[in-house]
């Protein structure tokens, strides 16, 4: 009798901690959940003079060449790899029909428009693009992000205990 109750509630906590699981952050949410509740906040962006719809001659005159090109497997866009390690490089823009649509950073050696880099604080993203931002989980880290409804541009800030990374990226 008790191995049938034991089993039971053996059973039950399983399935009492794949819902918790689920429900409470098991994948990811995509950042266009929030886009409807959060405000809009003027963003500028661009690094070292590249900017979203820069075109791939523009990157390579200001970056020079890449160190590295993946080409996605539909072949619909190319990574353009700036670093020595192609796993962890300081720069990736994500080019589409020519033109920059994504970039993403992860060195200290670039900063957003309004001086946010590697390193920095939530309380230094705060003071500079201020209190209209959505904030999500991705892969163990923050995420706290921002739109520019008008221009179309979203910038996602990685958070651990500081920056670990700034995605800045064309919004469809």
């Amino acid at each position: 009798m008790f191995k049938y109750f034991y089993k039971g509630k053996f059973i039950l906590l399983i399935l009492s901690s794949l819902l918790v699981a689920f429900l409470f952050g098991w994948g990811t949410v995509d950042k266009m959940e929030f886009y409807g509740d959060t405000k809009s906040t003027e963003l500028p962006e661009e690094v070292n003079g590249i900017y979203l719809g820069a075109t791939e001659d523009k990157v390579e005159e200001v970056l020079g060449k890449p160190d590295f090109i993946e080409k996605s497997e539909d072949k619909t866009f190319n990574n353009l790899i700036y670093g020595r390690d192609k796993e962890n490089p300081e720069i990736e823009l994500q080019v589409s029909d020519g033109k920059v649509n994504r970039y993403f950073f992860l060195s200290d050696k670039y900063s957003s428009i309004k001086g946010i880099t590697k390193g920095d604080s939530k309380e230094d993203i705060l003071k500079k693009y201020g209190e209209k931002y959505y904030q999500r989980d991705e892969t163990g880290l923050k995420i706290m992000g921002y739109f520019d409804k008008k221009s179309k541009v979203n910038i996602e800030f990685s958070l651990a205990d500081h920056v670990e990374g700034i995605m800045v990226s064309k919004i469809d």
